[in-house]
């Protein structure tokens, strides 16, 4: 006897078949710009505009689907040893255009002996996510940068727009346990945020669990979102 699905496994069957075809959508998004970019064609800042919408919107399902499968204890973190620096070329050459478009210059700083464990794939999603949110806030600049900091990799991305609402300030180092309360009448769900501070849960080490903070200000004078990893 054939076993019935369940509506959430339906649905995430169909959130995986979106974002398979917004990724097709996305790449012939990229050869249009391409021509227009040669042609100097007046729709360039447009076209940039809707690859923006769609790969947030393919962002927004690899979250769902993410933790879909965290629900269903079927995501695992893939850790291994990854170099900062080339965790930050590759982010800054997948917005670079982008944030150019808007006259917004994308600056990255990390020493290149500076290597640590951590799942690359899940710390991408969270990078573009803050950086897709720092496009539409930013005035002219947004840094990402990689350190160690007291046992830690710091991965921050600045921004020098004006700042984080104070309802999204955070700090869960000192805040154990906070999760956002998803908010339908204002829009802001939180799922980046969520998805965020889940992929810092799932990075462990001698005791020590991943955090996110959330802080205005920094060396940009802005929003601060930091990722800290044991």
């Amino acid at each position: 006897m054939k076993q019935s699905m369940s509506f959430a496994d339906i649905l995430a069957m169909t959130l995986h078949d979106t974002k398979n075809s917004l990724g097709i959508l996305f790449n012939n998004l990229e050869d249009i710009i391409a021509g227009c970019r040669s042609q100097n064609c007046a729709k360039h800042a447009e076209f940039y505009m809707l690859q923006y919408e769609i790969q947030r919107l393919n962002n927004s399902l690899i979250r769902l689907l993410s933790l879909y499968k965290a629900e269903k204890s079927q995501l695992a973190a893939n850790i291994d040893y990854h170099a900062a620096s080339d965790l930050l070329e590759e982010a800054a050459a997948s917005h670079e255009i982008l944030l150019s478009s808007r006259g917004i210059k994308l600056l990255t700083q990390s020493d290149d002996d500076l290597f640590w464990a951590f799942d690359r794939s899940l710390i991408e999603g969270v990078v573009d996510n803050v950086i897709n949110n720092a496009f539409r806030y930013a005035k002219a600049t947004v840094r990402i940068s990689a350190a160690q900091e007291d046992g830690y990799f710091v991965l921050k991305i600045e921004d020098d727009g004006a700042g984080y609402p104070p309802g999204m300030l955070i700090n869960e180092e000192k805040q154990p346990g906070f999760r956002r309360e998803i908010d339908f009448k204002t829009g802001s769900t939180g799922l980046g945020l969520y998805f965020s501070m889940m992929v810092a849960d799932m990075h462990v080490n001698r005791g020590k669990k991943g955090f996110i903070s959330i802080v205005n200000g920094g060396s940009l004078g802005g929003g601060v979102f930091s990722i800290y990893l044991p």
